[in-house]
């Protein structure tokens, strides 16, 4: 309902905008504050125009809510009738990203719109509604306006998509640039090993290493390079104070197992720092507390409900082993801005490390042994068990087929590709998540060096890495939200403000990225023998904790392949085949099932009505009505590829990431580059080419052409 007329407009400089999401012809600014509301409710409103004339952008309805269709239509009827002259705006679009206008003024008129994050109780799941947010009328926060401080698209390298899966680099390549990571071959010819590993990120690579350890031959498979994967899109944090918290996972699996899950993940931790050190690798790995809090400010009502849920979640940690403790009192030392959010939980022991600094070490080593060999841009295309085995009697062994043609016969194989590359079976067990970090310098020394969380569902996340001798940065992510259902590229300017409101020293930010999140219904990982296979293992669901989860999956798999049985109870915990946590959650997994099978309505939607409307370096999806949907980009040059629209996995149809410059699908969260190459699974394929450009553009990008 509106609170005020709608001519209520306002100037802006062009140099100050923050380039706008875009759902239809619906322009769509970050937030940050000063940003002026005049709707009541999560309604959406904004309407764009040039000056000296007024030009009311055409709204797309179509794509909006409900409530936000009405109240949408509602505010073009109002001010349409006060500017019954105005025109069309023109402007370039980009699947969900509009460039600037060029004109050097114009006007906006906004409203922000946020739905709700908090956890209203300890079980309530993530919240997938829609979250839009917009551009401020000003950018106050401090001497660094927000448009300058964001950082840029990292690289033009035309095989940038083989090194890691977005467009946008991580902070860990100010000190290991992908220069720096080992090179390997292409695999040219068949062969057989002890274990085969698909995937080299820090699941992957600590298997072989345990393995090798072990006396076995290892042969490591990657379908692009080294560490471009999500191990290289982390935010670094080592510790057993996980994410969905044990008060809840005790729900799902017993006392019994929510202490499991404490011991192994923190046996996941100390390893980390015990390979470390056997190898002499120096990867910033050291000791420091964690801090939980309420997401809420002191004296806002629902401050004390969070504190109560961390009170419960201290008692549930002390009881079943950890060294945690409540401090009404806590305070993170550099925390100077007006927001006041004292008190929370103390988990003491907790690590950190430098990721690809640690894990390149690994390699380095893996790559002098004898019983070690590994292929980069080999792409695995299936993984079978072969043969028959009975009580002893006959021979199961793993066939793997590669894209190129290859075979490579192994005893066991072990899938440690963030998410197998299958149909269905534990992959309906998963929830597709993107988070977001910035990386923003702060004077060395300003802010206590600790991992700090909030209590929100989709939460934020914080830690301090090293920068030069004068800054470190303060890594912030959080903003989730579901794989290709939301907008991107407001979440790192809410990430901007949320930090300057609690850190004013913070400076300038000079990395800005997103990472994967697979999320498994019962809150546990899972590692070991794939559903109906002797010699398959798989490692998934990291729930946002991966690294040590990686870490942990490297010794259960090595155990189970050798025939040891001493971790048994850990493995049991882990089990794909596990049912009872599973028929637990059996409410969350319908509901999850019935939300990404409603994600088929793409096929019915267009992202753009024509490619000329697409900006240069932009993408979207154009569905014709008597053709298949297709994924067109325009590169910089102006010059238009197109692939398919459909993902190889279960025929999604993909959308455009603009945050990353990628094609996500919204069914399973496949992910596919600008050129089409596929980077994130379950999807094995890349998107098919529809023309020659988009042809060509795959070969360059894994190094045919």
């Amino acid at each position: 309902m509106l609170r005020e007329p709608v001519t209520t407009l306002s100037c802006l400089p062009m140099r100050q905008f923050v380039f706008p999401s875009r759902v239809g012809n619906f322009l769509i600014f970050p937030s940050c504050p000063g940003s002026h509301s005049i709707l009541s409710g999560p309604q959406v409103a904004l309407i764009v125009c040039s000056l000296p004339q007024l030009q009311p952008a055409k709204m797309a309805l179509s794509t909006l809510s409900l409530s936000t269709r009405t109240t949408a239509r509602a505010i073009q009827r109002n001010f349409i009738a006060k500017q019954p002259t105005a025109s069309r705006l023109s402007f370039p679009v980009c699947g969900d990203v509009t460039r600037p206008l060029t004109a050097p003024f114009a006007t906006a008129y906004m409203h922000t719109a946020v739905s709700s994050r908090t956890n209203t109780s300890p079980s309530s799941s993530r919240n997938t509604s829609p979250r839009l947010q917009f551009f401020p009328r000003y950018s106050q926060v401090n001497k660094f306006p927000l448009a300058a401080t964001m950082a840029t698209i990292a690289s033009s390298n035309p095989q940038h998509t083989m090194q890691t899966s977005g467009a946008a680099d991580s902070v860990w390549v100010h000190k290991v640039p992908y220069d720096q990571y080992p090179k390997f071959h292409t695999l040219d010819r068949n062969l057989e090993t002890d274990v085969a590993v698909i995937g080299a990120g820090i699941s992957g690579i600590t298997t072989a290493y345990e393995l090798v350890r072990r006396g076995k031959n290892v042969v490591m498979l990657e379908a692009r390079d080294v560490l471009s994967g999500e191990t290289g899109r982390t935010s670094g944090h080592l510790t057993n104070d996980l994410d969905d918290g044990f008060v809840e996972i005790a729900k799902k699996h017993g006392e019994g197992g929510a202490k499991i899950a404490a011991e192994s993940h923190a046996w996941a931790r100390d390893r980390i720092g015990q390979i470390a050190q056997e190898l002499g690798i120096e990867c910033e790995y050291r000791r420091l507390p964690a801090y939980d809090i309420s997401q809420f400010p002191v004296g806002h009502e629902k401050h004390d409900q969070e504190i109560d849920e961390l009170k419960q979640e201290t008692e549930m940690q002390k009881k079943i082993g950890m060294h945690t403790r409540f401090d009404p009192n806590l305070k993170v030392k550099g925390w100077s801005g007006n927001i006041d959010q004292r008190g929370g939980m103390v988990v003491d022991n907790q690590a950190t490390f430098h990721p690809t600094q640690y894990l390149v070490g690994v390699l380095n080593w893996l790559k002098q042994q004898p019983n070690f060999q590994c292929y980069t841009r080999t792409r695995v295309m299936s993984v079978a068990e072969k043969g028959v085995e009975v009580l002893g009697l006959g021979h199961k062994r793993v066939e793997i087929q590669t894209e190129n043609g290859h075979t490579v016969k192994a005893e066991n194989a072990v899938e440690a590709t963030c998410v197998p590359l299958q149909k269905l079976s534990v992959i309906t067990e998963l929830e597709f998540y993107r988070s977001y970090c910035i990386a923003i310098r702060v004077p060395k020394g300003s802010i206590e060096d600790c991992l700090l969380y909030d209590n929100a569902e989709e939460y934020k996340y914080v830690r301090l890495t090293a920068c030069d001798d004068k800054d470190d940065y303060l890594v912030v992510g959080g903003c989730d939200h579901k794989v290709g259902q939301e907008e991107t590229t407001p979440r790192y300017a809410e990430l901007e403000q949320w930090t300057r409101e609690r850190f004013p020293q913070a400076g300038k930010i000079d990395y800005q990225w997103s990472g994967q999140i697979f999320e498994p219904v019962d809150f546990l990982g899972f590692i070991g023998k794939n559903q109906g296979c002797d010699k398959i293992y798989i490692v998934t669901g990291d729930s946002g904790d991966g690294l040590t989860h990686g870490t942990l999956a490297g010794k259960l798999i090595a155990d189970e392949i050798e025939g040891n049985t001493v971790t048994n109870d850990w493995a049991t915990l882990y089990a794909p085949n596990r049912l009872a946590s599973i028929l637990k959650s059996l409410p969350s997994l319908i509901s999850h099932d019935l939300q990404i099978n409603a994600q088929y309505k793409r096929f019915l939607q267009s992202d753009i009505t024509d490619i000329e409307d697409l900006a240069p370096g932009c993408g979207g999806v154009l569905n014709p009505k008597t053709k298949k949907p297709m994924a067109v980009y325009k590169d910089e040059n102006g010059q238009v590829h197109t692939y398919s629209a459909l993902c190889p996995h279960l025929k999604g149809v993909v959308c455009w990431n603009s945050a990353e410059k990628s094609f996500d699908c919204p069914v399973h969260g496949s992910r596919f580059s600008k050129e089409g190459i596929c980077v994130t699974g379950p999807a094995k394929a890349n998107l098919s080419p529809m023309d020659k450009g988009g042809e060509v553009d795959q070969g360059i990008a894994v190094g045919a052409e």
